[in-house]
C-alpha cells in the first residue's frame, strides 16, 4: 500500500519535476538514477535526458568504431533518446596500417607521457593534472588527412551518427587521429552552432610557409570553441614548432569563436641535441596583420616547461598582445605533473602586477618559482603578494610553489571572503648542483593555526586541497584533522600527506634526535647526513592503511559543523625525499608500498549514509608488488640450483637495509610471507 502511494505521488508530479529529480540523482549517485528509472515507465522516461545527455565513444579500430556506433544508434532508437543528446565525447585512435607514419625519429621507449602517468598510478589521484615527461613529440608526424581518403571515410559512422542528433551542442574530440574533413563538413552543414572542443589540436604544416588548406579550414572553423595544443620550441626530429605562435594569431584574428585555449609546453625527447642551432624566425600565418585585431578568450592555460629565452615571461607578454585579458574568466600559469619546479618568477610577477588587469577573472591557477639558482631573490615574497593583489576577489584559486606565511596572509586577505575552492601546494626547488648557491629553503608546513585562519577568512569555502605534514599520527597531527571540522560549508577535502623531511639536508640542527638510540644514529647514506632514525621515522609516516584513512575521516566528521563532508582524498607522498633533487633509490620500493592513497566518499541512501573507501592506484601497486615477488622467487631458485642453499623468498627481502630498519617498527609476524604483510599504520592520537 505504501509503495502504491509513492508511485501515485510520483506520477502526479509534472514531467519537468521528475526530470529535475533524475538530474539530482545523476549528479549525486548515478546508480540511484537507474534505480529510479525502474520504478515505472513514467520515471524511466524522466531519467532519459540525464542518461543520454552525454554520450561517449572509445575508439581503438575502424571496425570497433563501426560496432560502437551501431550499438549506440540502436540504443538511441530503442529508447527514443537521440533528442536528449547534447554532447558527444570521442577518445582513442586507430591506424589503417602498421607502417610508420613518417620517416624520422623513432623512440626506443614504449611509453609516452600519458602512459607513463597512468603506469605510476598517480593518474587516479591527480585526475585533472596534465602529465609532463620527456617523451617523443613530432610536429609533422603524418601527412594531413585528405578529404574522401581511406582514413576520412573510416569516420563515416560518426558522420552518420551526428546527422541523427538534432540538438547536439558540444563535440569533444580527444582522438590522436587528425580531425577528419568529413566530420568538419557534417558540423558545418548540420550543426553550425555546435561547439567543437578539439583537445588534440596541432598544425602539422607550419614549416611549409603556407599551411595546408584543410588545416586552416579547421583552425578557422566557426564551430571551433576550445583547443588544447602540445608544442615545443623544437621537436624530436629537430624541426622548429611554431604551434604556439600560430595559436596566438588564430586567437587574435582568424578563429572567430575560439574562447578557450590550453597550451602544453614540452621539452621533447631527443630535442636537446638540436638546441645549439638558432631557431628560424616565425613567418606568421598568411594574411595576419599584427595589431589589427585582438582576441577575446575567456580561458587561457599555459602549462608545462618553457625554455629561456624566450621563457614564460616573454611568452605571456606576447599573449597579452593577442588576446584581451579583460575578458578572461579563467587563467592558468604553470602546472603539470612532472615539472613542479617550473613556474613564473619574480620578473614575470612584477610585470603582470604593473601592466595587466583581470576584472572578470573568477578562476586562477598559478605555479610560482623563486628562480634563485645562482643568486638569492629577496623580493620573491613581495612580488608574489603584489601579483595576488592584482586580481579581483576570486571564486577559485590554486597556488603552488614556494609559499610563505605572509603570502598565505595576502591570499586570504584579498580573496578569502569569496573563495569557494582553494588549493595550496607548497614546494621548493630540490635541485642542488656544484658551483651554485647552497639552498636552505624548506617547503612551508601548514599548522592547526593556519587551518583555523583559513576557516576564519574563507566563510564560503566548499572545496579545499592542502598539504599536511605527517608526524607519526601524533596528537598534533590529529588536532589538524579535527580543525577541518569547523569549516561549515566544506564538502570536499583533498589532503596531501607529506612524508618528506627536507631538514635532513637543509637544516639538520633543527631535528630533535633525543629519541634516537645507537641504531638510529647509524649513517644510512646521503653523504652522511641521513641516519637510520630518519629513515625509520619516514617509514612510520608513509604507512597509511585503510584503518588510518578511516580514522582521519571519522576525526573530521565527528567535529564537523554545518554541511556534511562528502568526500576526502588522501595522497600519501614525499617519502624518501630529504631535500635533495634525487630520491634515495634504496628506499623507493618500501616507501611506495607503504604510501597508500585513498578516496573516501559519502553516498546518501534512504535514511542513512554509506561510506565508501577505495585505495587509489591499487592496480599499479599490486602489479609492482607482483614484480617484486617474482624477482624474490627467482633469486631463491638461483640459490637452490646454483649454490644448493634453501631459502625462502621472503627471507631474501630481509637482507635489504631499509627492511631491517622497518623491522625495528614492525617485527615479522608468524606465518607472513614477507615485510609487506607485517606493517600497519600508527593509530591516530585524538
Amino acid at each position: 500500500m505504501a509503495m502504491d502511494s509513492v508511485k501515485l505521488d510520483l506520477h502526479s508530479l509534472p514531467p519537468e519535476t521528475l526530470q529535475q529529480i533524475a538530474g539530482h540523482l545523476n549528479s549525486a549517485h548515478r546508480p540511484s538514477l537507474y534505480a529510479f528509472g525502474l520504478a515505472s515507465k513514467t520515471c524511466r522516461n524522466a531519467t532519459l535526458p540525464s542518461i543520454f545527455r552525454d554520450i561517449h565513444l572509445a575508439i581503438s579500430s575502424r571496425e570497433g568504431l563501426q560496432r560502437s556506433v551501431d550499438a549506440l544508434v540502436k540504443t538511441l532508437s530503442r529508447t527514443e533518446s537521440a533528442c536528449h543528446v547534447r554532447c558527444l565525447n570521442m577518445k582513442g585512435s586507430f591506424r589503417l596500417s602498421d607502417r610508420p607514419r613518417v620517416e624520422g625519429y623513432q623512440s626506443g621507449s614504449p611509453w609516452d607521457r600519458r602512459s607513463s602517468f597512468e603506469a605510476s598510478g598517480v593518474d587516479e589521484i591527480l585526475v585533472d593534472e596534465e602529465p609532463y615527461s620527456s617523451s617523443p613529440h613530432i610536429v609533422y608526424d603524418e601527412p594531413v588527412i585528405a578529404k574522401s581518403s581511406d582514413e576520412d571515410l573510416a569516420w563515416a559512422p560518426v558522420v552518420g551518427l551526428m546527422k541523427t542528433l538534432p540538438y547536439i551542442t558540444k563535440l569533444v574530440y580527444r582522438c590522436r587521429n587528425q580531425f577528419p574533413p568529413s566530420l568538419l563538413d557534417a558540423l558545418h552543414d548540420h550543426h553550425p552552432q555546435c561547439k567543437l572542443y578539439h583537445l588534440t589540436f596541432r598544425l602539422r604544416t607550419l614549416l611549409w610557409g603556407t599551411p595546408y588548406p584543410y588545416e586552416m579550414a579547421l583552425a578557422t572553423s566557426p564551430c571551433l570553441y576550445s583547443v588544447k595544443v602540445e608544442c615545443s620550441r623544437r621537436d624530436s626530429d629537430g624541426d622548429d614548432d611554431f604551434n604556439q605562435e600560430a595559436m596566438m594569431e588564430l586567437v587574435a584574428g582568424f578563429a572567430p569563436n575560439l574562447k578557450e585555449v590550453v597550451v602544453v609546453n614540452l621539452i621533447p625527447e631527443n630535442s636537446r641535441r638540436y638546441w645549439p642551432r638558432p631557431r628560424e624566425p616565425w613567418r606568421g600565418l598568411p594574411g595576419f596583420v599584427s595589431g589589427r585585431s585582438i582576441g577575446s578568450l575567456t580561458s587561457l592555460s599555459l602549462l608545462g616547461a618553457s625554455l629561456r629565452p624566450p621563457g614564460p615571461f616573454q611568452t605571456f607578454q606576447t599573449w597579452a598582445m593577442h588576446t584581451d585579458f579583460n575578458r578572461l574568466r579563467h587563467l592558468t600559469l604553470g602546472g603539470g605533473y612532472g615539472c613542479e619546479n617550473v613556474g613564473i618568477d619574480g620578473e614575470m610577477m612584477d610585470w603582470i602586477a604593473q601592466n595587466c588587469s583581470f576584472p572578470r577573472l573568477k578562476t586562477l591557477r598559478i605555479r610560482m618559482e623563486r628562480d634563485d639558482y645562482e643568486v638569492e631573490r629577496p623580493n620573491y615574497a613581495n612580488n608574489a603578494i603584489a601579483l595576488l593583489r592584482t586580481f579581483e576577489p576570486l571564486d577559485q584559486l590554486s597556488v603552488s610553489g614556494p609559499l610563505e606565511p605572509k603570502i598565505l596572509d595576502a591570499i586570504l586577505y584579498q580573496h578569502g571572503q569569496t573563495l569557494k575552492t582553494l588549493n595550496l601546494h607548497p614546494s621548493e626547488q630540490g635541485f642542488v648542483a656544484e658551483n651554485l648557491r647552497f639552498r636552505r629553503d624548506i617547503p612551508m608546513t601548514f599548522t592547526k593555526q593556519h587551518v583555523l585562519q583559513i576557516h576564519a577568512q574563507c566563510p564560503a569555502l566548499e572545496e579545499l586541497a592542502i598539504s599536511i605534514k605527517r608526524t607519526k599520527s601524533d596528537s598534533i597531527e590529529g588536532e589538524i584533522y579535527k580543525s577541518f571540522g569547523k569549516m561549515e560549508r566544506l564538502k570536499s577535502l583533498f589532503l596531501t600527506l607529506d612524508c618528506s623531511d627536507w631538514r635532513v639536508s637543509r637544516d639538520p640542527d633543527s631535528i630533535d634526535e633525543t629519541s634516537f638510540d645507537a641504531a638510529d644514529r647509524e649513517i644510512f647514506n646521503l653523504g652522511g647526513l641521513l641516519k637510520k632514525g630518519h629513515v625509520r621515522e619516514t617509514l612510520m609516516n608513509c604507512a597509511v592503511d585503510e584503518t588510518l584513512a578511516r580514522s582521519i575521516w571519522d576525526t573530521i566528521c565527528q567535529s564537523k559543523a554545518g554541511q556534511e563532508l562528502e568526500s576526502l582524498k588522501l595522497w600519501t607522498t614525499g617519502g624518501g625525499h630529504w631535500g635533495r633533487s634525487v630520491f634515495n633509490l634504496s628506499t623507493t620500493l618500501v616507501v611506495k608500498n607503504l604510501s597508500r592513497s585513498w578516496l573516501i566518499e559519502r553516498v546518501a541512501r534512504d535514511n542513512e549514509d554509506i561510506i565508501n573507501v577505495r585505495e587509489l592506484g591499487r592496480r599499479v601497486r599490486e602489479a609492482r608488488d607482483q614484480v617484486e615477488t617474482d624477482e624474490l622467487k627467482c633469486r631463491a631458485e638461483y640459490y637452490r640450483k646454483e649454490k644448493d642453499i634453501i631459502i625462502e623468498p621472503g627471507d631474501l627481502a630481509e637482507e635489504d637495509t631499509v627492511v631491517q630498519v622497518l623491522r625495528r617498527v614492525w617485527p615479522r609476524k608468524k606465518g607472513s610471507k614477507d615485510w609487506r604483510e607485517d606493517w600497519s599504520s600508527l593509530p591516530l592520537q585524538v
